[in-house]
């Protein structure tokens, strides 16, 4: 999880219990205001990236190894630095992060259109 403040945490998915219908919730994180407010969650592998999308525009990216593993009722660590007054509008995960670059070039010659095949 990834909070506007940019901090994160990682927490195991059994540490959270499964709701019924008319729940109030789960506490995910201890949250107070100069963290902010919750921007998002994913459920990530070790190997995995998260992208965070600044209301500047900037985007930053860091590993999910990176996170140390905290419980549920913790408040997290630093995961994105940022000047006063920006904040996290939106993350992403990313699970492609080992793709080697040499596979990527094949499949691009392989779905590659001459131009002479276009204009027949």
């Amino acid at each position: 999880m990834v909070t506007e403040g940019g901090y994160a945490k990682r927490t195991a998915v059994n540490e959270y219990r499964v709701q019924q219908r008319g729940g109030y919730g789960i506490k995910v994180a201890k949250l107070d205001e100069t963290r902010g407010d919750l921007a998002g969650g994913f459920i990530v592998d070790e190997g995995d990236e998260v992208l965070v999308v600044l209301a500047s525009g900037k985007v930053v990216r860091s590993g999910v190894a990176e996170v140390p593993a905290k419980g549920r009722n913790t408040m997290g660590v630093v995961f994105a630095r940022f000047p006063e007054g920006d904040r996290i509008i939106g993350i992403a995960r990313n699970a492609e992060r080992g793709i080697d670059d040499g596979d990527s070039e094949e499949s691009d010659t392989e779905n590659s259109v001459d131009k002479e095949d276009v204009n027949e």
